[in-house]
């Protein structure tokens, strides 16, 4: 006889998307996962988000919290979850049919492996502002390899890009266990110091297919300014993780620091292009001050600094 399916836990933070949870359960009800439990969050909403999910979706555990932001909403969430494993969905997204269980599966082969990921797409809307069905747009997932290059050992391979995105995750309650919860100071790129952290503990393994559908619309997180021009956060989330552990993976694998070096110049220049082109320019010529410092004979940020100058600040 076959062993039971491992109990999953899926928690969904939830802020003011109403309009869209309800693709999102759909998505974990299309997986056709048979031992599940759903656990959304409404993290203050005030569209009636809580409201929706309560009358129209009777399975999900639901819990309701004031404002406090996505790493507060999934800490209670994973606290509340009782699954052997946690994925994580953001409730404006949508997982691909076959997902879960190409995820468990890959875990259940690998005893040692404590989180796997996956790839994603952008969903954008049609010119009438409606989304194109998913399963238009890919195949259902089925057995995916790891992508070699994206798996192992990440930590050094994470402070040059954040390739684990929250959506496709699943990770084993023992490493939460390890790592405890979100770092509920980050309002933003809580999720990047989480992965990070991960990484210290586990092998972390993406699989080579697209998962999962990051929905882009005026409401979501980038466009209220998650990923707006000018944060940079992620920097010093780096910053902050090379002064904890250093520039090497626990397997001794490691970059240089010229390769951080180039990653940081080229998010501080991102950043103070995009201050500079909303008029921010006090914020601006810090991002560039910074770039300078970490390569002085680049002459791009020379030349924003002196635009900067001769430009009227409208810095708040």
């Amino acid at each position: 006889m076959n062993a039971p399916q491992p109990l999953v836990s899926v928690v969904l933070p939830a802020y003011n998307v109403r309009e869209h949870i309800g693709e999102a359960i759909r998505s974990i009800h299309a997986q056709h996962y048979g031992n599940l439990e759903i656990v959304v969050v409404d993290d203050g909403s005030t569209d009636g988000t809580a409201d929706h999910v309560g009358a129209e979706f009777p399975d999900v555990r639901l819990f309701r919290k004031a404002n406090g932001g996505a790493a507060t909403a999934r800490n209670l969430g994973m606290r509340e979850a009782r699954g052997e494993y946690v994925a994580f969905l953001d409730a404006d997204d949508v997982w691909l049919p076959g997902k879960l269980k190409a995820q468990i599966d890959y875990l259940d082969a690998h005893p040692d492996l404590g989180l796997v990921c996956g790839g994603f797409s952008f969903w954008t809307a049609d010119a009438d502002g409606s989304f194109p069905d998913p399963d238009t747009l890919f195949p259902p997932v089925g057995e995916a390899p790891p992508e070699a290059e994206n798996s192992g050992w990440v930590y050094h391979k994470l402070l040059l890009s954040n390739f684990v995105w929250t959506s496709t995750v699943v990770m084993r309650r023992a490493l939460i266990e390890r790592i405890g919860g979100y770092d509920e100071k980050l309002r933003l790129g809580q999720d990047y110091d989480y992965w990070l952290r991960a990484s210290r503990e586990t092998e972390i393994h993406r699989l080579g297919a697209v998962m999962a559908l990051y929905r882009r619309h005026d409401a979501s997180a980038t466009a209220r300014g998650r990923g707006s021009p000018g944060t940079n956060h992620a920097v010093e989330i780096i910053q902050a993780a090379v002064q904890r552990w250093g520039l090497a993976s626990p397997n001794g694998e490691a970059i240089s620091q010229d390769e951080l070096s180039a990653r940081l110049f080229g998010m501080r220049v991102r950043a103070g292009y995009g201050w500079y082109h909303k008029g921010r320019t006090a914020k601006a010529r810090n991002e560039f001050r910074e770039a300078v410092k970490l390569k002085p004979f680049s002459l791009k940020p020379w030349l924003y600094l002196a635009l900067c100058a001769l430009r009227p600040a409208r810095d708040a």
